[in-house]
């Protein structure tokens, strides 16, 4: 059977009965222009290709529930929805470290927000220690060393799509392990 034959809509039939090379052929279809418009939106290579992936991934582990009338127009509204999630990501950390800036300067940390600021600290760390040890060195090089995706190949001599798969399962694995404070933060930002 040759996929590229198939139409949007028979691939989504193949790809709830798990057929690989029906996803495949959704993927080599439109990752490029998923690409190219959140690259647009960003100017930031890596970040284009982190949300790329983290939309194929949700395609693929959506699939049983997904109810998707148009690929296209999915896809699409995935990539608008994923940059302004990022976004929101961003705004939320902005509004989150200038707070601790103010509250460095007073010089007037309660007790409870050193120990929040403590046990989230911890949390972090935990959940590091949780990652298998190529998925950790990974997220370490990403997050705390600000290294590319390339770069981190380059060092770790392993592919660019290896790095992409170990930057995504860190990724869910943090947001697991963080999941409680995420909300809390979330309220924290709003009630300032």
């Amino acid at each position: 059977m040759d996929y590229a034959d198939l139409t949007d809509a028979e691939l989504l039939l193949k790809i709830k009965e798990d057929d690989h090379f029906a996803f495949k052929e959704i993927y080599k279809r439109y990752w490029k222009s998923c690409y190219f418009q959140l690259y647009r939106k960003s100017g930031v290579k890596e970040l284009a290709e982190e949300l790329t992936q983290n939309i194929f991934v949700s395609l693929w582990e959506r699939r049983d529930i997904a109810t998707i009338s148009n690929l296209s127009s999915y896809l699409f509204s995935a990539v608008r929805f994923s940059f302004i999630n990022h976004l929101k990501t961003l705004l939320q950390f902005d509004n989150y470290v200038a707070y601790k800036q103010q509250v460095n300067t007073e010089s007037n940390n309660s007790l409870e927000e050193e120990l929040a600021a403590s046990d989230l600290s911890m949390s972090i760390e935990k959940g590091i220690n949780m990652l298998p040890v190529k998925t950790r060195e990974v997220f370490m090089l990403s997050r705390f060393g600000y290294r590319s995706v390339k770069e981190i190949s380059e060092t770790l001599e392993i592919s660019e799509k290896a790095v992409e798969y170990h930057i995504t399962r860190s990724l869910k694995a943090m947001r697991i392990a963080l999941k409680d404070y995420i909300v809390l933060l979330i309220l924290f930002i709003f009630l300032i």
